[in-house]
């Protein structure tokens, strides 16, 4: 048996921030992680799909940089060499994580873990069972995608399982246009995949501001990529060497691979927390109130399984906040200005509400990519800049942009909204030239019909 100021169950972005912030406040620590150190984000999500729609994006600059080029050249890829790049780059940051981590004092765990009682979780690993006693512990399980259609893992593919495949194939349906299934098309219709993207809402990106959704169905259009909206999957089925699609309105199709990027679970039934009496609601996340408190006064949760925001960037702020309120610190976790980033081709960019969203009497300004010189250089013209501010404060209230760079410059748009800035206060700011940033600083001023370029 062992014993720890804090008992940290799960290690991808919620579990080990908690736990590097609960040692920089002088706290013992256990980390237990049943698979890798890092979680899905780093190991089987967003960094290693980063690093694959990278090789998409240099495949659009090669076929650019073929218009000027003295004579023809090719720019295929080589599956195997993206895939020896992405676990290069996974196994790269997991080993600085590891190394981090020990050298910071934090104990690391690895098995299974779950709860004894309030106070104590057992690791079942490859010996024997290891005790771990705690004062606080902090749940940061994760979630994992939801398996909707039993039909093997080689045929129907999720976010995690697809980075298994050892080719591109000729032809993908892609079940879900949401941020993964959006990105996921991107990429693979670069790779010489045949993509069908299938939506049950109208429209894709439905989360996301209308006028983004439809710019980058057109950029879809561009690529081939095949969108139905608005359409019901009836049945999914093995069908020769792939999969066979039914649909509600009676029509069909077939692909060789289908990614299924709707739905994920909570996996929390495995954890034993009935024994720690943690309550969760009926889905299956962990029930947590203002300061991510659990039923059980000394447990917390953070992260995905908590079901709030399940973003790996809200996680490392759950996660020091956490650590924080163990700590005994006065903190407040607050309302969370959160950006969002969407890698599809080209990028995308949000923050605020959208214009759908926006109260009666809202301004609000835009500026086309094209206008920019900056994007002439680099041949990456398509998308365009939004800025929406109050009719009346003119405090800006949401920003919304498709097109190169995006998942960056979002970020200037979440600065000023934090600090409560106004389209004026924005666009009086001096932006260097040429630069794609001069998008922004356009769309702002055009809030009040401003925009120099426009």
């Amino acid at each position: 048996m062992q014993k720890f100021d804090v008992a940290i169950l799960g290690a991808g972005p919620g579990g080990y921030s908690t736990a590097l912030a609960v040692v920089s406040e002088g706290l013992s620590v256990a980390l237990i992680e049943k698979e890798e150190v890092g979680g899905t984000c780093l190991n089987r999500g967003c960094v290693p799909a980063k690093a694959w729609i990278s090789v998409a994006e240099t495949i659009d600059h090669a076929k650019h940089m073929a218009t000027l080029a003295s004579k023809p050249f090719e720019y295929s890829v080589d599956f195997s060499k993206m895939l020896a790049k992405q676990k290069a780059i996974v196994g790269n940051f997991q080993k600085g994580l590891i190394a981090s981590l020990t050298k910071k004092g934090v104990t690391i765990f690895k098995g299974a873990g779950t709860f004894a009682s309030s106070n104590e979780i057992v690791v079942s690993g490859a010996g024997e069972p290891v005790s771990v006693k705690f004062k606080n512990a902090v749940i940061a399980t994760g979630t994992s995608p939801a398996r909707l259609f039993d039909l093997p893992e080689s045929l129907v593919l999720d976010n995690t399982s697809i980075f298994n495949l050892e080719s591109a194939p000729e032809s993908m349906l892609i079940v879900g246009a949401g941020a993964i299934g959006c990105e996921f098309a991107s990429l693979f219709s670069r790779l010489g995949t045949a993509v069908t993207l299938v939506e049950l809402e109208p429209r894709i990106l439905p989360m996301e501001d209308s006028e983004i959704s439809k710019a980058l169905e057109r950029e879809f259009k561009k690529a081939k990529i095949k969108v139905l909206k608005g359409v019901g999957l009836s049945s999914l089925v093995q069908f020769e060497n792939g999969v066979k699609a039914m649909f509600a309105d009676g029509s069909a199709l077939t692909a060789e691979k289908a990614l299924v990027s709707v739905g994920r679970r909570f996996d929390t039934d495995k954890l034993g927390l009935d024994k720690a009496s943690v309550a969760v609601n009926k889905k299956g996340a962990v029930v947590t109130d203002e300061m991510m408190r659990t039923s059980a006064p000394n447990i917390y949760a953070t992260g995905d399984v908590a079901g709030k925001h399940m973003l790996a960037y809200t996680a490392y702020k759950e996660g020091e906040f956490v650590a924080r309120v163990i700590a005994g610190k006065n903190v407040s976790l607050g309302e969370m200005l959160v950006p969002n980033a969407i890698f599809t081709i080209p990028e995308i960019g949000s923050v605020g509400i959208t214009e759908e969203n926006a109260p009666d009497g809202a301004s609000t300004g835009t500026f086309l990519f094209r206008g920019l010189a900056r994007s002439h250089a680099t041949g990456e013209i398509a998308g365009f800049v939004k800025v929406i501010a109050d009719g009346k404060t003119d405090k800006i209230l949401g920003v919304h942009m498709i097109g190169a760079r995006s998942t960056d410059l979002i970020h200037i748009g979440a600065v000023a909204m934090a600090q409560g800035m106004t389209a004026k206060g924005l666009g009086n700011l001096l932006f260097a030239h040429p630069t794609f940033a001069e998008g922004l600083l356009e769309a702002v001023r055009d809030v009040h019909g401003e925009a120099l370029h426009k």
